[in-house]
Protein backbone atom coordinates (compact mmCIF):
# COMPACT_ATOMS: atom_id res chain seq x y z
CA UNK A 1 0.00 0.00 0.00
CA UNK A 2 1.44 3.39 -0.78
CA UNK A 3 1.10 5.94 1.68
CA UNK A 4 1.78 10.18 1.19
CA UNK A 5 4.79 10.57 3.34
CA UNK A 6 4.24 13.05 6.23
CA UNK A 7 5.35 16.42 6.13
CA UNK A 8 5.88 17.58 9.51
CA UNK A 9 5.01 16.77 12.87
CA UNK A 10 4.61 19.10 16.03
CA UNK A 11 6.86 19.24 19.38
CA UNK A 12 5.69 16.98 21.75
CA UNK A 13 6.00 19.38 24.74
CA UNK A 14 2.38 20.81 25.72
CA UNK A 15 4.28 24.18 26.53
CA UNK A 16 1.86 26.93 24.89
CA UNK A 17 -0.89 24.44 23.86
CA UNK A 18 -2.46 27.37 21.84
CA UNK A 19 0.44 27.91 19.38
CA UNK A 20 1.46 24.10 19.09
CA UNK A 21 -1.16 22.59 18.70
CA UNK A 22 -4.07 25.08 16.97
CA UNK A 23 -2.56 25.11 13.14
CA UNK A 24 -5.09 26.73 11.13
CA UNK A 25 -7.10 24.26 8.72
CA UNK A 26 -6.19 24.45 5.23
CA UNK A 27 -8.22 26.66 3.34
CA UNK A 28 -11.71 25.72 2.31
CA UNK A 29 -11.40 22.45 3.97
CA UNK A 30 -13.25 22.28 7.81
CA UNK A 31 -10.93 20.34 10.19
CA UNK A 32 -12.65 18.54 12.93
CA UNK A 33 -11.64 21.19 15.97
CA UNK A 34 -13.91 23.87 13.92
CA UNK A 35 -16.75 21.73 13.62
CA UNK A 36 -19.77 22.29 16.07
CA UNK A 37 -20.33 20.08 19.12
CA UNK A 38 -17.76 20.99 21.63
CA UNK A 39 -19.78 23.31 24.04
CA UNK A 40 -22.53 22.43 25.81
CA UNK A 41 -26.22 23.37 24.36
CA UNK A 42 -29.33 21.37 23.38
CA UNK A 43 -27.96 20.37 20.76
CA UNK A 44 -24.66 18.74 21.72
CA UNK A 45 -26.96 17.16 24.59
CA UNK A 46 -29.15 15.37 22.36
CA UNK A 47 -25.70 14.22 20.02
CA UNK A 48 -24.88 12.43 23.24
CA UNK A 49 -28.27 10.92 24.03
CA UNK A 50 -27.18 7.59 24.92
CA UNK A 51 -30.35 5.70 24.10
CA UNK A 52 -32.50 7.73 21.03
CA UNK A 53 -35.04 5.47 19.58
CA UNK A 54 -34.57 6.99 15.86
CA UNK A 55 -31.45 7.39 14.02
CA UNK A 56 -29.69 10.86 13.91
CA UNK A 57 -27.98 10.69 10.49
CA UNK A 58 -25.95 14.13 11.27
CA UNK A 59 -24.00 12.51 14.65
CA UNK A 60 -23.46 9.36 12.37
CA UNK A 61 -22.05 11.69 9.52
CA UNK A 62 -20.04 13.59 12.16
CA UNK A 63 -18.59 10.36 13.70
CA UNK A 64 -17.79 9.36 10.21
CA UNK A 65 -15.75 12.43 9.51
CA UNK A 66 -13.38 12.07 13.11
CA UNK A 67 -12.75 8.16 12.11
CA UNK A 68 -11.66 8.91 8.83
CA UNK A 69 -9.34 11.96 10.13
CA UNK A 70 -8.01 9.58 12.49
CA UNK A 71 -7.78 6.40 11.44
CA UNK A 72 -6.00 8.09 8.16
CA UNK A 73 -3.46 9.42 10.67
CA UNK A 74 -3.20 6.03 12.80
CA UNK A 75 -2.48 4.37 9.58
CA UNK A 76 -0.32 6.91 8.46
CA UNK A 77 1.69 6.94 11.87
CA UNK A 78 1.90 3.16 11.26
CA UNK A 79 3.19 3.06 7.68
CA UNK A 80 5.71 6.02 7.69
CA UNK A 81 6.51 6.38 11.57
CA UNK A 82 6.82 3.09 12.95
CA UNK A 83 7.90 0.73 9.99
CA UNK A 84 10.78 2.47 9.32
CA UNK A 85 12.41 2.08 12.43
CA UNK A 86 11.98 -1.53 12.64
CA UNK A 87 15.14 -3.28 12.74
CA UNK A 88 16.07 -5.59 9.96
CA UNK A 89 18.53 -7.39 11.95
CA UNK A 90 16.36 -8.46 14.79
CA UNK A 91 12.90 -7.54 13.92
CA UNK A 92 12.52 -5.53 16.70
CA UNK A 93 11.53 -1.69 16.55
CA UNK A 94 13.74 0.85 17.85
CA UNK A 95 11.21 3.07 19.48
CA UNK A 96 13.90 4.52 22.31
CA UNK A 97 17.19 4.41 20.03
CA UNK A 98 19.41 1.41 20.36
CA UNK A 99 17.43 -0.87 22.99
CA UNK A 100 14.45 -2.58 23.13
CA UNK A 101 13.82 -2.34 26.62
CA UNK A 102 10.45 -3.43 28.16
CA UNK A 103 9.09 -1.11 30.61
CA UNK A 104 8.86 1.22 27.72
CA UNK A 105 9.55 -0.31 23.93
CA UNK A 106 7.50 -3.70 24.74
CA UNK A 107 5.13 -1.98 27.25
CA UNK A 108 3.78 1.28 25.90
CA UNK A 109 5.02 1.30 22.03
CA UNK A 110 5.00 -1.83 20.38
CA UNK A 111 1.30 -2.53 22.29
CA UNK A 112 -0.35 0.20 20.11
CA UNK A 113 1.66 -0.46 16.83
CA UNK A 114 -0.33 -4.05 17.27
CA UNK A 115 -3.27 -1.72 17.94
CA UNK A 116 -2.64 0.44 14.70
CA UNK A 117 -2.28 -2.66 12.81
CA UNK A 118 -5.26 -4.64 13.80
CA UNK A 119 -7.27 -1.57 13.11
CA UNK A 120 -6.16 0.16 9.87
CA UNK A 121 -3.93 -2.93 8.10
CA UNK A 122 -4.40 -6.61 9.36
CA UNK A 123 -2.01 -8.08 7.26
CA UNK A 124 0.43 -6.30 9.19
CA UNK A 125 -1.15 -7.71 12.26
CA UNK A 126 -0.87 -11.30 11.31
CA UNK A 127 2.68 -10.76 9.80
CA UNK A 128 5.26 -7.93 11.01
CA UNK A 129 4.04 -7.99 14.37
CA UNK A 130 3.53 -11.81 15.25
CA UNK A 131 7.06 -11.55 14.06
CA UNK A 132 8.24 -9.16 16.33
CA UNK A 133 6.50 -11.16 19.52
CA UNK A 134 8.27 -14.06 18.11
CA UNK A 135 11.75 -12.05 17.80
CA UNK A 136 11.17 -10.83 21.37
CA UNK A 137 11.11 -14.01 22.94
CA UNK A 138 13.90 -15.66 21.36
CA UNK A 139 15.93 -12.89 21.26
CA UNK A 140 14.93 -11.46 24.58
CA UNK A 141 14.35 -14.35 26.95
CA UNK A 142 16.45 -14.49 29.99
CA UNK A 143 15.37 -16.18 33.26
CA UNK A 144 13.09 -18.56 31.78
CA UNK A 145 10.30 -16.79 30.09
CA UNK A 146 11.13 -13.40 32.02
CA UNK A 147 13.02 -10.78 29.22
CA UNK A 148 15.44 -8.61 29.78
CA UNK A 149 16.72 -5.32 27.83
CA UNK A 150 18.20 -6.22 24.09
CA UNK A 151 20.89 -3.68 22.93
CA UNK A 152 20.53 -3.99 19.04
CA UNK A 153 23.76 -2.48 18.31
CA UNK A 154 25.64 -4.70 20.14
CA UNK A 155 23.05 -7.30 19.26
CA UNK A 156 23.47 -8.66 22.83
CA UNK A 157 20.98 -8.83 26.15
CA UNK A 158 21.85 -6.57 29.26
CA UNK A 159 20.57 -8.20 32.14
CA UNK A 160 19.53 -6.20 35.00
CA UNK A 161 18.45 -7.09 38.92
CA UNK A 162 16.21 -9.83 39.33
CA UNK A 163 13.76 -6.79 40.63
CA UNK A 164 14.58 -5.23 37.82
CA UNK A 165 13.61 -7.70 35.31
CA UNK A 166 10.02 -8.30 37.26
CA UNK A 167 9.17 -4.73 37.13
CA UNK A 168 9.83 -4.62 33.17
CA UNK A 169 8.27 -8.41 32.72
CA UNK A 170 5.49 -6.74 35.00
CA UNK A 171 5.11 -3.83 32.48
CA UNK A 172 5.19 -5.68 29.89
CA UNK A 173 2.46 -7.95 30.65
CA UNK A 174 -0.09 -5.44 31.81
CA UNK A 175 0.28 -2.17 29.56
CA UNK A 176 1.40 -4.62 26.77
CA UNK A 177 0.35 -7.94 26.23
CA UNK A 178 -3.16 -7.36 28.14
CA UNK A 179 -4.31 -4.50 25.64
CA UNK A 180 -3.22 -6.85 22.82
CA UNK A 181 -5.49 -10.11 24.03
CA UNK A 182 -8.00 -7.45 24.70
CA UNK A 183 -8.99 -7.11 20.98
CA UNK A 184 -7.27 -10.42 19.44
CA UNK A 185 -8.62 -13.00 22.08
CA UNK A 186 -7.10 -15.95 23.60
CA UNK A 187 -6.54 -17.71 20.62
CA UNK A 188 -3.93 -15.27 19.75
CA UNK A 189 -0.32 -16.01 20.15
CA UNK A 190 0.23 -12.84 22.45
CA UNK A 191 -2.06 -14.45 25.14
CA UNK A 192 0.58 -17.90 25.60
CA UNK A 193 3.27 -15.05 26.10
CA UNK A 194 1.13 -13.04 29.24
CA UNK A 195 0.45 -16.74 30.58
CA UNK A 196 4.36 -17.75 29.96
CA UNK A 197 5.77 -14.87 32.08
CA UNK A 198 3.24 -14.54 35.02
CA UNK A 199 3.92 -18.13 35.16
CA UNK A 200 7.49 -17.17 35.68
CA UNK A 201 7.26 -13.86 37.47
CA UNK A 202 5.62 -15.87 40.34
CA UNK A 203 8.25 -19.23 40.20
CA UNK A 204 10.91 -16.66 40.66
CA UNK A 205 9.02 -14.63 43.45
CA UNK A 206 11.83 -13.52 46.04
CA UNK A 207 10.14 -11.60 48.81
CA UNK A 208 8.49 -13.54 51.45
CA UNK A 209 5.43 -12.29 53.53
CA UNK A 210 2.97 -14.16 55.90
CA UNK A 211 0.14 -14.79 52.78
CA UNK A 212 3.27 -16.43 50.58
CA UNK A 213 6.18 -15.25 48.14
CA UNK A 214 5.23 -12.03 46.01
CA UNK A 215 7.20 -10.84 42.93
CA UNK A 216 7.32 -7.29 44.62
CA UNK A 217 7.52 -5.04 47.53
CA UNK A 218 6.47 -2.20 44.73
CA UNK A 219 3.03 -1.47 44.86
CA UNK A 220 3.17 -0.49 41.26
CA UNK A 221 4.19 -4.15 40.20
CA UNK A 222 1.75 -5.97 42.70
CA UNK A 223 -0.95 -3.21 41.41
CA UNK A 224 -0.26 -4.64 37.88
CA UNK A 225 -0.72 -8.49 38.36
CA UNK A 226 -3.90 -7.42 40.03
CA UNK A 227 -5.03 -6.36 36.81
CA UNK A 228 -3.89 -9.39 34.87
CA UNK A 229 -4.14 -12.32 37.62
CA UNK A 230 -8.44 -11.99 37.45
CA UNK A 231 -8.38 -11.95 33.94
CA UNK A 232 -6.15 -14.55 33.80
CA UNK A 233 -8.62 -16.64 36.17
CA UNK A 234 -11.65 -16.28 33.78
CA UNK A 235 -9.75 -16.87 30.85
CA UNK A 236 -8.26 -20.24 31.97
CA UNK A 237 -10.61 -21.33 34.80
CA UNK A 238 -7.13 -22.26 36.46
CA UNK A 239 -7.56 -21.39 40.68
CA UNK A 240 -3.51 -20.63 41.13
CA UNK A 241 -4.31 -17.61 39.21
CA UNK A 242 -6.88 -16.59 41.89
CA UNK A 243 -5.23 -17.66 44.48
CA UNK A 244 -1.68 -15.54 43.81
CA UNK A 245 -4.01 -12.69 43.11
CA UNK A 246 -5.61 -13.23 46.63
CA UNK A 247 -2.15 -13.16 48.17
CA UNK A 248 -1.25 -9.74 47.02
CA UNK A 249 -4.60 -8.25 48.32
CA UNK A 250 -4.39 -9.59 51.44
CA UNK A 251 -0.77 -8.53 51.78
CA UNK A 252 -1.72 -4.87 51.31
CA UNK A 253 -5.61 -5.20 53.04
CA UNK A 254 -5.43 -7.33 55.56
CA UNK A 255 -3.27 -5.04 57.81
CA UNK A 256 -6.48 -2.69 57.96
CA UNK A 257 -6.47 0.54 56.80
CA UNK A 258 -4.57 0.37 53.50
CA UNK A 259 -4.83 3.88 51.21
CA UNK A 260 -2.24 3.93 48.60
CA UNK A 261 -0.67 7.76 48.53
CA UNK A 262 0.00 7.69 44.91
CA UNK A 263 -2.75 8.31 43.02
CA UNK A 264 -1.70 8.54 39.86
CA UNK A 265 0.77 6.75 37.25
CA UNK A 266 3.26 4.53 38.97
CA UNK A 267 0.82 3.81 42.15
CA UNK A 268 -2.70 4.31 40.88
CA UNK A 269 -2.73 0.62 39.44
CA UNK A 270 -3.61 -1.24 42.53
CA UNK A 271 -6.81 0.71 43.06
CA UNK A 272 -8.49 -0.31 39.86
CA UNK A 273 -6.49 -4.30 40.20
CA UNK A 274 -8.35 -4.19 43.15
CA UNK A 275 -11.29 -3.24 42.27
CA UNK A 276 -11.53 -6.03 39.04
CA UNK A 277 -10.30 -8.60 41.72
CA UNK A 278 -13.27 -7.92 44.05
CA UNK A 279 -15.83 -7.68 40.86
CA UNK A 280 -14.15 -11.22 39.77
CA UNK A 281 -14.43 -12.69 43.54
CA UNK A 282 -18.40 -11.33 43.97
CA UNK A 283 -18.54 -14.92 42.24
CA UNK A 284 -15.88 -16.50 42.03
CA UNK A 285 -15.16 -16.21 46.23
CA UNK A 286 -17.83 -14.77 48.56
CA UNK A 287 -15.58 -15.47 51.18
CA UNK A 288 -12.84 -13.32 49.69
CA UNK A 289 -15.64 -10.76 48.53
CA UNK A 290 -17.16 -10.36 51.97
CA UNK A 291 -13.55 -10.25 53.51
CA UNK A 292 -12.15 -7.48 51.74
CA UNK A 293 -15.44 -5.54 51.29
CA UNK A 294 -14.49 -3.17 54.44
CA UNK A 295 -11.24 -2.93 53.51
CA UNK A 296 -11.84 -1.77 49.99
CA UNK A 297 -14.49 0.88 51.50
CA UNK A 298 -11.89 2.13 53.84
CA UNK A 299 -9.54 2.76 51.14
CA UNK A 300 -12.08 4.65 48.40
CA UNK A 301 -13.58 6.75 50.95
CA UNK A 302 -10.15 7.83 52.12
CA UNK A 303 -9.38 8.82 48.72
CA UNK A 304 -12.35 10.94 48.63
CA UNK A 305 -12.21 12.62 51.50
CA UNK A 306 -8.65 13.36 51.23
CA UNK A 307 -7.65 13.12 47.52
CA UNK A 308 -9.75 15.09 45.56
CA UNK A 309 -10.25 18.59 44.42
CA UNK A 310 -13.29 20.42 44.51
CA UNK A 311 -15.06 19.12 41.05
CA UNK A 312 -14.37 16.02 42.69
CA UNK A 313 -11.32 14.88 40.85
CA UNK A 314 -9.08 12.64 42.22
CA UNK A 315 -5.67 14.47 42.98
CA UNK A 316 -2.33 13.18 42.23
CA UNK A 317 -1.87 11.98 45.85
CA UNK A 318 -3.63 11.44 49.28
CA UNK A 319 -3.22 14.41 51.55
CA UNK A 320 -3.25 14.79 55.34
CA UNK A 321 -5.66 16.39 55.51
CA UNK A 322 -9.52 16.56 54.31
CA UNK A 323 -10.29 18.32 51.16
CA UNK A 324 -11.49 19.59 48.58
CA UNK A 325 -7.68 20.53 47.78
CA UNK A 326 -7.72 22.62 44.70
CA UNK A 327 -3.93 23.53 45.19
CA UNK A 328 -2.48 20.40 44.65
CA UNK A 329 -1.79 18.99 41.20
CA UNK A 330 -4.29 16.77 39.82
CA UNK A 331 -2.68 13.54 38.08
CA UNK A 332 -3.88 12.01 35.00
CA UNK A 333 -4.99 8.53 36.91
CA UNK A 334 -8.47 10.01 38.21
CA UNK A 335 -9.94 7.93 35.94
CA UNK A 336 -8.43 4.78 36.15
CA UNK A 337 -9.06 5.04 40.22
CA UNK A 338 -12.58 5.80 39.32
CA UNK A 339 -12.56 2.81 37.60
CA UNK A 340 -12.10 0.62 40.93
CA UNK A 341 -15.11 2.53 42.35
CA UNK A 342 -17.20 1.57 39.74
CA UNK A 343 -15.96 -1.98 39.53
CA UNK A 344 -16.75 -2.53 43.35
CA UNK A 345 -20.54 -0.51 42.75
CA UNK A 346 -21.39 -3.25 40.04
CA UNK A 347 -20.04 -6.13 41.49
CA UNK A 348 -22.34 -5.52 44.69
CA UNK A 349 -25.01 -4.01 43.28
CA UNK A 350 -24.58 -0.99 45.18
CA UNK A 351 -24.74 2.78 44.09
CA UNK A 352 -22.52 3.57 46.94
CA UNK A 353 -20.23 5.72 44.71
CA UNK A 354 -22.71 6.77 42.31
CA UNK A 355 -22.57 10.43 42.58
CA UNK A 356 -18.38 10.44 43.45
CA UNK A 357 -18.00 8.89 40.08
CA UNK A 358 -20.40 11.18 38.01
CA UNK A 359 -19.57 14.32 39.13
CA UNK A 360 -16.16 15.08 38.09
CA UNK A 361 -17.21 14.02 34.53
CA UNK A 362 -20.00 16.76 34.74
CA UNK A 363 -17.83 19.31 35.72
CA UNK A 364 -15.12 18.15 33.31
CA UNK A 365 -16.29 21.05 30.42
CA UNK A 366 -15.40 24.15 33.01
CA UNK A 367 -12.39 26.00 31.72
CA UNK A 368 -9.65 24.88 34.12
CA UNK A 369 -9.88 21.61 32.13
CA UNK A 370 -9.12 22.95 28.67
CA UNK A 371 -6.02 22.09 27.96
CA UNK A 372 -4.90 21.08 30.89
CA UNK A 373 -1.93 19.80 31.56
CA UNK A 374 -3.16 16.77 34.22
CA UNK A 375 0.60 15.55 35.03
CA UNK A 376 3.22 16.36 32.90
CA UNK A 377 4.01 18.24 29.65
CA UNK A 378 3.22 15.78 26.86
CA UNK A 379 0.14 14.76 25.00
CA UNK A 380 0.13 11.35 27.04
CA UNK A 381 -1.12 13.36 30.34
CA UNK A 382 -3.94 14.74 28.20
CA UNK A 383 -4.04 10.97 26.30
CA UNK A 384 -4.20 9.09 29.68
CA UNK A 385 -7.02 11.12 31.30
CA UNK A 386 -9.27 10.70 28.54
CA UNK A 387 -9.03 7.06 28.28
CA UNK A 388 -10.34 6.84 32.25
CA UNK A 389 -12.84 9.28 31.60
CA UNK A 390 -14.00 7.06 28.38
CA UNK A 391 -14.07 4.01 30.60
CA UNK A 392 -16.39 5.89 32.83
CA UNK A 393 -18.11 7.18 30.44
CA UNK A 394 -19.58 3.54 29.07
CA UNK A 395 -21.32 3.11 31.73
CA UNK A 396 -22.40 6.94 33.34
CA UNK A 397 -22.79 8.48 29.77
CA UNK A 398 -22.68 12.20 30.63
CA UNK A 399 -22.90 14.51 27.67
CA UNK A 400 -20.21 17.14 29.14
CA UNK A 401 -17.99 14.15 29.75
CA UNK A 402 -18.18 13.25 25.85
CA UNK A 403 -17.95 17.04 24.53
CA UNK A 404 -14.45 17.39 26.88
CA UNK A 405 -13.41 14.03 25.29
CA UNK A 406 -13.92 14.86 21.71
CA UNK A 407 -12.51 18.42 22.26
CA UNK A 408 -9.73 17.37 24.11
CA UNK A 409 -8.82 14.45 21.34
CA UNK A 410 -9.53 16.52 17.88
CA UNK A 411 -7.79 19.67 19.13
CA UNK A 412 -4.55 18.66 21.18
CA UNK A 413 -4.06 14.31 20.14
CA UNK A 414 -5.34 14.10 16.93
CA UNK A 415 -4.47 18.46 16.01
CA UNK A 416 -7.37 17.84 12.97
CA UNK A 417 -6.46 21.20 11.73
CA UNK A 418 -3.10 20.12 10.50
CA UNK A 419 -3.42 17.01 7.76
CA UNK A 420 0.42 16.31 8.08
CA UNK A 421 1.04 16.46 11.56
CA UNK A 422 1.45 12.92 12.98
CA UNK A 423 2.98 11.51 15.88
CA UNK A 424 6.11 9.91 16.85
CA UNK A 425 7.28 6.73 17.86
CA UNK A 426 8.08 6.80 21.39
CA UNK A 427 5.60 5.54 24.28
CA UNK A 428 4.04 9.11 25.27
CA UNK A 429 3.31 9.23 21.41
CA UNK A 430 2.14 6.01 21.19
CA UNK A 431 0.11 5.55 24.75
CA UNK A 432 -1.58 8.94 22.41
CA UNK A 433 -2.34 7.00 19.46
CA UNK A 434 -3.99 4.17 22.02
CA UNK A 435 -6.31 6.57 23.21
CA UNK A 436 -7.14 7.96 19.85
CA UNK A 437 -8.23 4.29 19.00
CA UNK A 438 -10.42 4.24 21.95
CA UNK A 439 -11.86 6.97 21.24
CA UNK A 440 -12.84 6.61 17.57
CA UNK A 441 -14.17 2.96 18.40
CA UNK A 442 -16.98 5.58 20.70
CA UNK A 443 -17.41 7.24 17.25
CA UNK A 444 -18.07 4.16 14.98
CA UNK A 445 -19.57 1.99 17.52
CA UNK A 446 -16.50 -0.33 17.25
CA UNK A 447 -17.38 -0.84 13.76
CA UNK A 448 -13.93 -1.46 11.44
CA UNK A 449 -13.74 -1.16 7.67
CA UNK A 450 -11.60 -3.70 6.29
CA UNK A 451 -9.27 -3.08 5.00
CA UNK A 452 -8.98 0.49 5.69
CA UNK A 453 -8.05 2.72 3.24
CA UNK A 454 -7.46 6.58 3.00
CA UNK A 455 -10.58 8.58 1.99
CA UNK A 456 -13.03 6.32 3.67
CA UNK A 457 -15.27 7.98 6.12
CA UNK A 458 -16.96 5.31 8.86
CA UNK A 459 -19.75 6.72 11.99
CA UNK A 460 -21.95 5.24 13.87
CA UNK A 461 -24.30 6.06 16.45
CA UNK A 462 -26.75 4.02 18.93
CA UNK A 463 -30.11 3.89 17.55
CA UNK A 464 -33.00 1.64 19.79
CA UNK A 465 -31.16 -1.49 20.88
CA UNK A 466 -29.29 -1.19 17.27
CA UNK A 467 -26.99 1.24 15.70
CA UNK A 468 -27.52 3.65 12.11
CA UNK A 469 -24.16 3.65 10.06
CA UNK A 470 -23.09 6.17 7.77
CA UNK A 471 -20.19 5.05 4.99
CA UNK A 472 -18.69 7.35 2.49
CA UNK A 473 -15.79 6.95 0.04
CA UNK A 474 -14.04 9.74 -1.92
CA UNK A 475 -13.50 6.65 -4.47
CA UNK A 476 -15.06 3.11 -5.43
CA UNK A 477 -14.34 1.04 -2.36
CA UNK A 478 -15.47 -2.82 -1.78
CA UNK A 479 -15.08 -3.83 1.51
CA UNK A 480 -16.21 -5.76 4.62
CA UNK A 481 -17.82 -3.84 7.64
CA UNK A 482 -16.88 -5.89 10.45
CA UNK A 483 -18.79 -6.00 13.93
CA UNK A 484 -17.67 -6.39 17.17
CA UNK A 485 -18.31 -9.19 19.73
CA UNK A 486 -18.92 -9.56 23.30
CA UNK A 487 -15.45 -9.54 23.74
CA UNK A 488 -15.47 -9.34 27.73
CA UNK A 489 -17.10 -12.78 27.70
CA UNK A 490 -15.64 -14.67 24.18
CA UNK A 491 -12.13 -13.79 24.45
CA UNK A 492 -11.70 -12.57 28.15
CA UNK A 493 -14.14 -15.01 30.39
CA UNK A 494 -15.80 -12.14 32.45
CA UNK A 495 -19.55 -12.65 32.91
CA UNK A 496 -20.12 -9.07 32.78
CA UNK A 497 -18.43 -6.38 31.22
CA UNK A 498 -16.23 -5.26 34.21
CA UNK A 499 -14.58 -1.71 33.55
CA UNK A 500 -10.60 -2.21 33.30
CA UNK A 501 -7.63 -0.27 32.08
CA UNK A 502 -6.06 -1.22 28.74
CA UNK A 503 -9.10 -2.28 27.26
CA UNK A 504 -11.20 -1.08 24.48
CA UNK A 505 -14.98 -0.20 25.43
CA UNK A 506 -17.95 -2.29 23.67
CA UNK A 507 -20.41 -0.02 22.60
CA UNK A 508 -21.88 -1.84 20.37
CA UNK A 509 -21.92 -5.77 19.86
CA UNK A 510 -23.32 -8.94 18.32
CA UNK A 511 -23.25 -12.45 18.82
CA UNK A 512 -21.62 -14.10 16.80
CA UNK A 513 -23.36 -17.63 15.82
CA UNK A 514 -26.01 -18.49 13.36
CA UNK A 515 -28.92 -18.53 15.42
CA UNK A 516 -28.91 -14.59 16.74
CA UNK A 517 -30.07 -12.60 14.06
CA UNK A 518 -30.07 -9.13 12.88
CA UNK A 519 -32.09 -6.81 10.49
CA UNK A 520 -30.14 -4.75 8.14
CA UNK A 521 -31.68 -2.02 6.23
CA UNK A 522 -30.47 0.12 3.54
CA UNK A 523 -32.13 3.88 4.69
CA UNK A 524 -32.30 5.40 1.10
CA UNK A 525 -33.63 1.83 -0.34
CA UNK A 526 -35.47 0.78 2.46
CA UNK A 527 -34.42 -2.71 1.35
CA UNK A 528 -33.70 -4.72 4.19
CA UNK A 529 -31.75 -8.55 5.08
CA UNK A 530 -31.71 -10.61 7.40
CA UNK A 531 -27.95 -11.18 8.51
CA UNK A 532 -26.57 -13.80 11.01
CA UNK A 533 -24.47 -12.12 14.07
CA UNK A 534 -22.06 -14.86 12.71
CA UNK A 535 -21.69 -13.46 9.67
CA UNK A 536 -21.49 -9.09 10.72
CA UNK A 537 -18.94 -10.43 13.01
CA UNK A 538 -16.71 -12.01 9.75
CA UNK A 539 -17.44 -8.88 8.44
CA UNK A 540 -21.16 -7.82 6.00
CA UNK A 541 -19.93 -7.15 2.02
CA UNK A 542 -20.23 -3.04 1.06
CA UNK A 543 -19.73 -1.25 -1.79
CA UNK A 544 -19.49 2.43 -2.33
CA UNK A 545 -19.58 4.44 -5.26
CA UNK A 546 -17.39 7.88 -4.74
CA UNK A 547 -19.21 10.23 -2.39
CA UNK A 548 -22.33 8.34 -2.69
CA UNK A 549 -23.43 7.45 1.16
CA UNK A 550 -24.41 4.19 2.40
CA UNK A 551 -26.78 4.79 5.21
CA UNK A 552 -27.52 1.25 7.02
CA UNK A 553 -29.51 0.54 10.44
CA UNK A 554 -28.27 -2.93 12.00
CA UNK A 555 -30.78 -4.01 15.02
CA UNK A 556 -31.12 -7.60 16.43
CA UNK A 557 -34.20 -9.25 15.85
CA UNK A 558 -36.68 -10.21 18.67
CA UNK A 559 -35.85 -13.17 20.34
CA UNK A 560 -38.89 -15.25 19.13
CA UNK A 561 -37.68 -14.42 15.70
CA UNK A 562 -34.13 -15.54 16.27
CA UNK A 563 -35.94 -19.41 17.77
CA UNK A 564 -38.49 -19.51 14.66
CA UNK A 565 -35.57 -18.97 12.28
Amino acid sequence: MKIPIALSIAAVCLCGFESAFSAPARKGRLGWAEMPGFEINDRTRSLWNPAPQKCDWKRAERSSKYAAIALGKVQRWLHERILPIRDARTGLFRSTARAWNYRDTAADCYPFYVWAAFYTDKKLLDTVMIDTLKAEQKLCNHLDRLPVRYDMNRGRKVPGSLDATIFGACEYVKDGLVAIVEITGSDSPWFGRMRGIVDDIFKHAPHETPYGKIPSKNIEVNGELLQVLPRLYCITGEKKYLDRAHRLADYYLLGGKFVPSRLSDHGCEIIGGLGLLLAVDAEASAKKCKQYKPHMEYMFDEILRRGTNSDGVIISSVQKTPGPHDRVKTGDGWGYDFVGFLDYDLALGSRRYYDAIRRPMKNLLKPRYKHFNWDHNSRDNVADSVEGALYLLRRFPTPEGFVWADREIATLLVDHTDPERLWEAHKLEANTVRTVLIHTMLHTRNTIARPWRQGLQLGAAPAGDGICLYMRSDKDYEGKLQFDIPRHRIYMGFKQDWPRMNSVPEWFTVEPDAAHKYTVRDADTKLARIVSGKALSEGLPVSLKPNKPLRLIVSPRPARSNRDR
